[in-house]
């Protein structure tokens, strides 16, 4: 009895706990961070910054069962806390959006008003779940702080539209319809709309628009984001690379990319994007090298064959370049960029047969690949066909290319003899 007494009064001096977390399986790095973090909250038991910080370790590699079981627990050391039943019910949206909705709730009851972003979270989830007048409470309180809010008005539209109300529906997305995180979803909403109020010209024009529009960027939430930067292992670390690559932070992803490939030397991936950074940053030898490792790694990987056998191409080498896209094609046959790149390996060599048959099949994969249409013509030229090759240039012509193209499809028009 007496002994029991002592082990309850040391779980309650100490909290419950941690989950164990069975990281069999996992990638070196990810399993290593959830270790660390448990045996952080071992050393501190009392400490809901550890329990919480584990449990967004866990969201962030998406391990959601212990994840919530570590809010849950950091919520019981700190109430008064509102990012742990935030992340708790972001947690719960997949597996459990009503008690998802709950924590969200509490969140946004302890948060400073300023904070938008729970409360639209907590608005979209009410209006997921058909809880239409509490999501409006919500969306209307950011809106009397910002009466210029796309989310609140995209948000407000999407209700609207489904309690019937199209006019008030079609009011609301005008605040959504110009923000690059809004706008497509407003112009898909309003798409139906105006059809359902018979407004046929209004209707085409959002047609057309949403047509051309890109992908809604995702508003960045500030708290998830602190999630985020605890994701680890080898495709976090070559997704964040590319993505500074894809923004002009090519100095930053370089040396992420050397350690990921230190830390995974059999990452076909990782080599294959810090390939692309060398040559971004005009090491075109050091690129060839790494990229002739991921092919070897990775024999089937197009992107990782088209990669050097531009490489090598653009080097002069095109001997060499021409295994690396018949490899592209045996991997992916329809492959247009790839046979107009064999047609220029074959075109440098006095092979024009087989040249203009690669340049062909690349234009009937790819009708609107101009350079395609270019490449035939000067092989036809130099096969002294310069009556065909007049005819293809004046059909990539007809394409419409932009300039610099459009003057070099021009000057071979000259060398053709054609006006």
């Amino acid at each position: 009895m007496g002994g029991g007494a002592a082990a309850w009064q040391l779980w309650r001096s100490n909290g419950p706990p941690p989950p164990a977390v069975d990281t069999n399986g996992f990638d070196p790095g990810i399993a290593a961070a959830i270790t660390e973090a448990r045996e952080k909250v071992l050393s501190a038991p009392r400490s809901a910054e550890a329990r919480g910080r584990m449990g967004m370790v866990l969201l962030a590699h998406e391990v959601r069962a212990p994840a919530r079981e570590c809010f849950g627990q950091a919520s019981a050391l700190a109430p008064r806390e509102p990012r742990w039943p935030y992340y708790l019910g972001l947690a719960q949206l997949v597996d459990n959006p009503m008690a998802a909705a709950t924590n969200l709730d509490r969140a946004v009851q302890l948060f400073p008003e300023r904070e938008s972003v729970p409360r639209l979270k907590l608005a979209d989830t009410l209006l997921n779940l058909g809880r239409l007048e509490e999501s409006e409470a919500h969306y209307q309180r950011v809106r009397q702080r910002d009466s210029n809010s796309a989310l609140a008005g995209l948000g407000l539209g999407k209700l609207a539209n489904a309690q019937g109300r199209a006019t008030d529906a079609a009011i609301f997305l005008e605040a959504a319809k110009d923000n690059p995180s809004t706008r497509k979803a407003a112009y898909r909403l309003l798409l139906s709309v105006n059809q359902r109020l018979g407004r046929t010209n209004q209707a085409v024009q959002a047609a057309r628009i949403l047509a051309e529009l890109p992908d809604d960027v995702a508003l960045t939430d500030p708290f998830y984001a602190e999630v985020e930067q605890l994701k680890t292992g080898e495709k976090a670390w070559i997704d964040l690379a590319d993505e500074w690559i894809k923004t002009g932070r090519v100095m930053d992803a370089a040396p992420l990319l050397e350690k990921t490939v230190q830390t995974y030397p059999k990452s076909d991936r990782a080599m294959f994007f810090l390939g692309r950074a060398r040559l971004r940053l005009g090491d075109a030898a050091g690129a060839e090298a790494v990229l002739s490792r991921a092919v070897e790694l990775a024999p089937d990987s197009v992107e990782a064959q088209m990669q050097l056998g531009v490489l090598r191409l653009t080097r002069g080498r095109p001997k060499s370049a021409l295994p690396c896209f018949r490899a592209a094609i045996r991997a992916k046959p329809n492959l247009a960029e790839g046979w107009f790149n064999i047609g220029l390996c074959l075109g440098t060599e006095i092979n024009r047969a087989e040249s203009m048959a690669a340049f062909r099949e690349a234009i009937r994969l790819k009708p609107n690949l101009v350079e395609a249409y270019l490449g035939l013509a000067v092989a036809l030229r130099a096969d002294g066909q310069n009556r065909a090759a007049a005819e293809e240039l004046h059909r990539a012509l007809n394409l419409q290319p932009e300039e610099p193209l459009r003057s070099k499809l021009l000057a071979q028009l000259k060398l053709t003899g054609e006006p």
